[in-house]
């Protein structure tokens, strides 16, 4: 069966620099998403079977690199739609030149507040851009009820690694003020220089100062640098709860023995509720397929956020019954369905929110792979596979 159109997917992504582990997944979650329908002969809008097609645009892991990607995409490529995910660096750009041109733009994998919010603190006028992810409320409340259930508790010092980029200064601002609340000290080295490889002098000031949490937002690289360091000074803390690199396995691995008990937020795994409006099965099993069709390698979170991000798409499409902006627009409007990242509905900011666990890493004995453990859960919707350990406990 031949198509009667073509819906042109533009997926803004870090293909290069320091968050290109998000990328990992891709291409194989797109070919698995769209073969689904191509191969029925497309999906089904407004009565004529559309082929679905996609092209890659690198963000280069930078606010302006994915600005360009998505300019190129929509300007000179013509796309139907836009989607882009991991951190503001990647989303909120694209978001930008998606409403400047009238364009949708679905993005993930960025706290809600972090894509939404301006300068001013007031949520953005968007009618093209929608955006599905948890929100800091929920973050924050995460760890701090993390760091309440460590077995035996702890000092109350905290370390901070905060760097100077748009995730570091935001959970700086966040943390510092929630922490303060609980009465914890803080370490603060001040916002760290991003690419940081000599992390001797802050270890140094951490272990001096008897702290014995390390909280922060790091990207695979500095993770990797600061527990050499850590390790190097015979510097061990009780708990490290670290966000963005801890979500990918592969950055485990590569940082090695040192990742051993690192805990950081999860924000989608095996143990997340929901099942796929396109295809039917839940977390566990596209993990288990997508790890199967690609031995040797991981999933990480954004393969359920991404395969998310599809289901809205198709199901906005096929109730738009047009590939028109406007027409997909008021369809995305009122997306209502279930997703393997949960149910997602948006809202009149076009958000919707997902839940946020603990998760923590493990090295298994048996298959000497790592293991992303969910140890901790403040949604009675995600369920535990692990108890919260001690930092290197073993």
């Amino acid at each position: 069966m031949s198509a009667d159109c073509t819906v042109k997917i533009g997926r803004v992504l870090p293909m290069t620099g320091a968050l290109q582990v998000a990328s990992l997944v891709n291409p194989w979650i797109d070919t698995f998403k769209i073969d689904q329908l191509n191969k029925k002969g497309g999906l089904v809008i407004g009565g004529q079977h559309c082929s679905i097609e996609i092209k890659y645009y690198d963000s280069k892991s930078t606010p302006a690199g994915s600005g360009e990607a998505a300019t190129k995409a929509i300007v000179e490529d013509k796309v139907t739609v836009v989607m882009a995910a991991f951190t503001p660096d990647t989303t909120n750009q694209p978001t930008e030149m998606c409403e400047k041109y009238e364009v949708p733009c679905i993005t993930t994998a960025a706290p809600v507040e972090a894509w939404l919010l301006g300068p001013d603190g007031s949520p953005r006028d968007t009618e093209y851009g929608f955006h599905f992810f948890l929100q800091v409320g929920d973050l924050v409340r995460n760890h701090i009820d993390t760091l309440k259930a460590i077995p035996g508790g702890f000092n109350g010092k905290i370390g901070y690694l905060y760097p100077n980029d748009p995730d570091g200064v935001v959970f700086h601002a966040l943390f510092s003020t929630a922490f303060s609340h609980e009465k914890w000290q803080a370490v603060d080295p001040g916002r760290i220089e991003e690419g940081l490889t000599d992390y001797s002098a802050i270890v140094a000031s951490f272990k001096n100062a008897g702290v014995e949490v390390v909280a922060g937002v790091l990207p695979p690289p500095d993770l990797a640098n600061f527990l050499a360091a850590a390790a190097k000074a015979a510097f061990k803390p009780k708990f490290v709860l670290i966000d963005k690199a801890t979500g990918f396995a592969e950055a485990m691995s590569a940082v090695g023995a040192g990742a051993e008990d690192v805990a950081g937020a999860d924000f989608w795994s095996g143990t997340f509720p929901g099942h796929a409006a396109y295809g039917g099965y839940d977390s566990a099993t596209l993990i288990k397929t997508y790890e199967s069709a690609n031995p040797g390698k991981y999933y990480s979170p954004l393969l359920g956020l991404d395969d998310a991000s599809y289901d809205i798409l198709f199901s906005a499409l096929e109730r738009a019954g047009d590939t028109s902006p406007d027409a997909l627009v008021k369809a995305l409007k009122a997306t209502n369905i279930e997703t393997v990242a949960g149910k997602i509905a948006f809202d009149e900011h076009n958000v919707s929110v997902t839940p946020i666990v603990t998760g923590q890493w493990r090295l298994d004995g048996q298959s000497q792979r790592w293991v992303k453990e969910t140890v901790f859960s403040d949604f009675p919707t995600v369920a535990t596979s692990g108890h919260l350990r001690l930092y290197q406990e073993r």
